[in-house]
């Protein structure tokens, strides 16, 4: 429910905000792909912190109040009297946006080695749900009330959600494991937000994660845009807006079934790092398809494509980071993922909103269709990734001609 809420919020500004603020602010889409990268910026910024607080006092408050932002970050883009209130709202959101990543590491420390994969698979396909019913729900509203109102309501359904976290939601660190934890923390005092990366594991999914999200942010800051100056050009913006809710209301469903019912029979058969390696790959050339045929079918076909793929890659890589983790900080491990997560999504829609305006507006599907293919390159060398289990213990280590414990 965190996470639906979260995206939900996020999924209500994809067909909504852009022709919001290019309409009612006048906002160019340059300024409109900054939008995105503010909401970014911030959350690169706070996402470890918010990780590495949760590892130490627990993960239910830091997502209660994360929650509270998206609550105020609603409420601002809905009564916003300018272009700034809506940058203002995003990076409120951005700073306080750290759910996802506190509700990856709340599964993690209630999954074991065996079906974390599937537990995080949940995550996935709660994320999914909000990119379902948020772009639907933010286009039919805003067609018959208005941009402003699928905002305020979409308020309301945060505040529920954070009355259910207060009173229903149970800590999923005890005082005796977040004990336990921070001894586990100070012998390995060195490991901080930077240096953590010095393992050659952690580095390479980083690596991976950050082009993965480069490229996908950088296609969706504008892509209402692009539907509405290429692929739907002439038609009226409530036509524009309901078709763009609907394409990704198809592809939402068609992500909530792969991650609900694939991830944990393909990681059985397949392990992670497969499941990585091929889903980085069908989003590469889902990206070149639709920057080489433009049109409503292909779009919608590949849309599909990229809901397949990421549906069992994302959990895939983010189980593999839980295993490199040090004792004790895979909040921490998990909010260092998604900090650089975020930098891909500040960069990617500035480089969106350059070719946009500057070579033409389907550039930034072709940069994303090449930045997609570097970062399968970089899944071939997960070949030399292996997950370790000592003691019980799931890890993952590069494999050398040294032990695993060194």
């Amino acid at each position: 429910m965190i996470v639906f809420v979260d995206v939900l919020s996020f999924g209500i500004t994809i067909p909504v905000l852009p022709l919001y603020a290019q309409d009612i602010f006048g906002a160019t889409a340059t300024e409109v792909a900054l939008i995105a990268s503010v909401y970014f910026g911030a959350q690169f910024v706070a996402a470890p912190q918010l990780g590495r607080l949760s590892d130490r006092i627990g993960r239910r408050p830091v997502l209660i109040v994360s929650q509270a932002g998206s609550f105020v970050a609603l409420l601002l883009n809905g009564a916003a009297p300018s272009l700034a209130f809506i940058y203002l709202a995003r990076v409120i959101d951005g700073l306080t946006g750290g759910n996802i990543s506190v509700a990856q590491a709340y599964l993690s420390d209630i999954t074991d080695e065996r079906n974390r994969a599937r537990g995080l698979g949940i995550i996935n396909a709660a994320f999914s749900t909000g990119f379902t019913i948020g772009p639907a729900f933010g286009a039919f509203v805003a067609s018959q009330f208005g941009p402003r109102v699928p905002f305020f309501i979409g308020a309301v359904v945060s505040l529920a959600t954070i009355s259910l976290s207060f009173f229903l939601l149970p800590e999923s660190l005890t005082p005796e494991r977040r004990q336990r934890d921070a001894a586990a923390r100070a012998h390995r005092a060195s490991w901080s937000r930077f240096q953590m990366l010095r393992s050659p594991a952690v580095l390479l999914i980083v690596l991976i994660a950050l082009l993965v999200q480069f490229a996908f942010f950088g296609f969706q800051s504008l892509y209402v845009l692009w539907m509405d100056h290429v692929v739907l050009a002439g038609n009226s913006l409530s036509y524009i807006q309901q078709a763009v809710g609907l394409i990704f209301t198809l592809t939402g469903i068609i992500g909530i079934l792969s991650q609900a019912w694939l991830v944990g029979p393909l990681v059985r058969r397949f392990k992670e790092r497969t499941l990585v390696r091929s889903g980085v790959l069908l989003t590469a050339i889902a990206f070149l398809l639709m920057a080489l045929f433009p049109s409503l079918p292909p779009v919608v076909a590949t849309g599909s494509a990229r809901a397949v793929a990421n549906g069992f890659s994302q959990p895939a890589l983010v189980a593999l980071l839980t295993y490199a983790a040090p004792p004790g900080q895979r909040g921490l491990a998990i909010g260092v993922l998604e900090s650089f997560q975020s930098l891909g999504r500040i960069l990617g829609p500035i480089l969106a909103g350059f070719l946009f305006e500057q070579v033409n507006p389907t550039a930034p599907i072709a940069a994303a269709a090449v930045v997609t293919g570097l970062a399968f390159v970089l899944t071939l060398g997960l070949g030399r990734v292996q997950s370790e289990r000592p003691r019980g213990a799931p890890r993952v280590a590069l494999e050398t001609s040294q032990p695993a414990s060194e």
